[in-house]
């Protein structure tokens, strides 16, 4: 979206005398304690249509009144006489539009009043946050579209259920909404690929997927903090990381592997791997920069289209480089994918090296990644993958509210397969109070725009939580698994 047109925004939205709207979000079950002076009710249903409702009232297990029903896309599906059950809805919404100058406005919210543990009040940029996460036997094995913070941004993610044990006939996968977040789930489906006996599947960039067989972690590791061979040698939790450049968040290190004996044909690395809380926190700072003009601001943004990434470019991926054994560094590729929670892995293909060993380094942001396993594979060719529907798919989209899980189960057919998550949707993070201290727009249009300058202006911030940001963020969960 054009700079010019979001500094409009900001403009338009932070006038001395302006409208302001006060929201008032209430489970169903509470319904019977609203506020019901307000003139509109806003019902939004579990299948992500919302009803907008003028001289409503609630019946026992119902809610009628006079509006407008609108789709998941906000096209107009109904209008007149409407009526709901409360057990489709998902959570109501009242709006109260008045006039308030620059004082009084200071006391509106734009979210739910949210009882935080202390470590997140302590550390607000540390809340706990997160797209659906899934576990398997317990375990977290995967999070869903990560990326995906505004319906526009909806996608398809693709994630490795690499420690799931091979040879299952069925496969349950648990979701669940952990944090004060709304979930749209459009689907979920298990990717289920068939190889070979001692051969394992890699997913690439683009959600392609590659057979192959793993030749072993690397012989040797070298960053800055020393050798790194043992924290990466097996998928086992536990993790590479470092601590992000205190002048500039988008700061770069450098990793040195090698491998002694790489084996013949075309060669791949797998990595496994999940970010830190810096992409988190600068989300977050993002969010509280717009303060109460966040929902108005975002739809701006929703309205545009922007799929720019804001920082996200700035910060980069992990860049992988080979040696051409004359010296130089070709670049073969770059993994990047959004997520603190869970490690995914993914496969670079790389260029046939001339000589051995076999040199690579990886580059990327200072304390942005955490690395749990690097290995070589040697490729065998394409695979493709069998899309597995479960076995009672819930409603289409499925919008769900802290505290809910899911259970999908997946008939898996007899063979070596290698199993892979594919789900599709966004969310829509709930704004915190303690965010709303650090209120201001124009820093957040700045943010936007100008992310380099941003990300050094920042650091002095980041740098002074990050040390109790991991433990203040697992520590605010709002479900447990």
């Amino acid at each position: 979206m054009p700079v010019v047109l979001l500094l409009a925004v900001v403009l338009l939205l932070g006038g001395c005398d302006v409208k302001r709207l006060h929201r008032e979000l209430v489970e169903p079950g509470k319904l019977a304690a609203i506020d019901q002076r307000p003139p509109y009710l806003k019902a939004h249903l579990r299948d992500g249509r919302v009803l907008v409702l003028s001289d409503w009232s609630s019946e026992g297990t119902g809610v009628r009144g006079t509006g407008r029903m609108f789709d998941i896309n906000r096209n107009l599906l109904a209008e007149g006489a409407l009526a709901v059950a409360l057990d489709s809805v998902a959570l109501f919404e009242t709006n109260v539009v008045h006039t308030a100058g620059a004082v009084a406005g200071l006391g509106v919210l734009t979210g739910a009043s949210l009882a935080l543990s202390a470590y997140c009040v302590s550390n607000p940029k540390a809340c706990f946050g997160s797209c659906p996460t899934f576990y398997v036997d317990g375990r977290l094995e995967a999070e869903g579209f990560s990326s995906s913070v505004l319906p526009s941004l909806e996608a398809t993610d693709v994630d490795a259920l690499w420690r799931v044990p091979q040879g299952r006939t069925v496969v349950d996968v648990r979701m669940t909404n952990e944090a004060y977040e709304t979930h749209v789930v459009r689907f979920v489906h298990l990717l289920a690929v068939p190889h070979a006996a001692g051969e394992r599947v890699f997913a690439t960039a683009g959600d392609r997927f590659e057979r192959g067989r793993l030749l072993g972690p690397p012989s040797r590791c070298a960053g800055p903090e020393g050798d790194c061979a043992r924290a990466l040698s097996a998928f086992d939790g536990i993790e590479r990381s470092s601590h992000a450049d205190s002048s500039d968040l988008a700061a770069r290190e450098t990793l040195e592997v090698e491998w002694a004996e790489p084996g013949e044909g075309p060669l791949g690395i797998v990595v496994a791997r999940r970010q830190t809380l810096l992409s988190t926190y600068l989300f977050y700072q993002a969010l509280a920069f717009m303060g109460r003009q966040a929902g108005s601001m975002l739809a701006t943004i929703e309205r545009g289209g922007t799929r720019s990434g804001g920082w996200a470019p700035a910060l980069g991926g992990i860049e992988v480089f080979v040696e051409d054994g004359q010296g130089a560094w070709v670049r073969a590729g770059e993994d990047q994918e959004t997520g603190p929670l869970a490690s995914d892995v993914r496969m670079i293909p790389l260029p046939r090296p001339e000589r051995t060993p076999l040199r690579v380094r990886l580059r990327m942001a200072k304390g942005l990644w955490r690395l749990d396993w690097l290995a070589l594979a040697q490729l065998r060719g394409e695979a493709h993958p069998l899309r597995l529907e479960p076995m009672a798919p819930p409603a289409s989209p499925l919008v769900t509210l802290p505290g809910d899980e899911h259970l999908y189960r997946f008939h898996v057919p007899m063979g070596p397969h290698e199993l892979f998550l594919e789900s599709r949707g966004y969310y829509l993070e709930w704004m915190r109070d303690e965010w709303l201290v650090e209120e201001d727009p124009m820093r957040a249009v700045l943010m936007l725009a100008q992310p380099d300058d941003a990300l050094k202006r920042l650091a002095p911030g980041f740098k002074a939580k990050e040390a109790g940001m991991e433990r203040a963020f697992w520590s605010s969960r709002y479900a447990r698994p």
